[in-house]
């Protein structure tokens, strides 16, 4: 017996619930010779003859009723197997990497995901932390969320998530001991801590406001130059949104840096931002930062 062609089945039942091979053809939106030879087809691949063919149409053989219930099994399987295949391509589910750097994913990122997990537990997270851009046009990551100017890669779709003033922080426990500035000038002979890479323009930046002002320890990190920071051995700048009293507790903001202010952008590839985990991921992190801005505004 030759294997026959699953699709001939629907040329079968067509006719059956039809009556005959033109009412079938007009059904199926194909010609009537089509689906004669698409029933013959089954009818020698299965070795059985399921049709008596008249001028008054088609009527199942006993071999054909005999056969009816299989085919409707079949039908209704394929139906099945459609309506799986959509559910799971409308799942969320996959996984995500999202490429960003120190700051935001420990201040920004990592408070959202718990968040984000839950509402989708079949999204695997995969957080790559660099300074570095990625590569998003070459698959690097799927999102990036980065702070700085609007990504200009070609086929790199962004919106901006927020935007934040830098601010100079220290610990209590340096405050006690140095004193708290009230103003840019008050920095001078004061002690920084700062980093290499972009937190390397901290010196500058400073130097303008107080040229006294005193660099002693450096890091590789902003995790390390936080530490520092609230051990008590300087100050340092960081965005204010990130480093909020709620999320920050050893550190408090004593100044802001006057003109400074840092922006931050969540960018994907045109190519998949419409793919269910992604477009769920960007509207996730966009809706949780923006309540968290307004419970902070209240």
């Amino acid at each position: 017996m030759a294997e026959f062609d699953w699709n001939d089945v629907r040329f079968v039942l067509a006719a059956v619930r039809s009556g005959s091979a033109l009412a079938a053809a007009r059904a199926l939106k194909v010609s009537q010779p089509t689906v004669g030879r698409r029933i013959a087809a089954l009818e020698e691949a299965l070795g059985a003859c399921l049709f008596e063919r008249s001028a008054a149409g088609l009527h199942l053989t006993d071999q054909g009723r005999a056969l009816m219930a299989q085919f409707e099994a079949v039908e209704a399987a394929a139906r099945d197997l459609q309506s799986a295949a959509r559910a799971e391509a409308r799942r969320v589910s996959g996984t995500l990497r999202v490429t960003t750097n120190e700051i935001i994913a420990n201040y920004g990122l990592a408070p959202a995901l718990r968040e984000f997990s839950a509402q989708y537990p079949h999204v695997r997270v995969e957080v790559i932390v660099t300074d570095a851009m990625l590569d998003l046009a070459r698959g690097e990551a799927d999102v990036a969320i980065r702070g700085g100017g609007r990504p200009a890669e070609a086929g790199v779709v962004a919106r901006r998530l927020m935007s934040s003033a830098v601010g100079i922080f220290g610990a209590e426990a340096y405050f006690a001991a140095h004193g708290r500035p009230r103003c840019m000038e008050d920095l001078n002979d004061h002690v920084f801590v700062c980093g290499e890479g972009p937190y390397a323009l901290v010196e500058p930046i400073i130097r303008q406001f107080a040229p006294r002002a005193r660099f002693e320890y450096r890091s590789s990190t902003v995790s390390n130059m936080v530490a520092n920071a609230r051990h008590g051995l300087g100050l340092v700048l960081l965005p204010a949104a990130f480093f909020t009293p709620d999320r920050e507790r050893d550190l408090s903001l004593c100044l802001e840096a006057p003109g400074m202010e840092v922006e931050t952008w969540l960018a994907t590839h045109e190519r998949i931002r419409h793919e269910p985990r992604i477009r769920a991921f960007l509207d996730f992190v966009a809706a949780f930062e923006g309540a968290r801005r307004r419970v902070g505004q209240a």
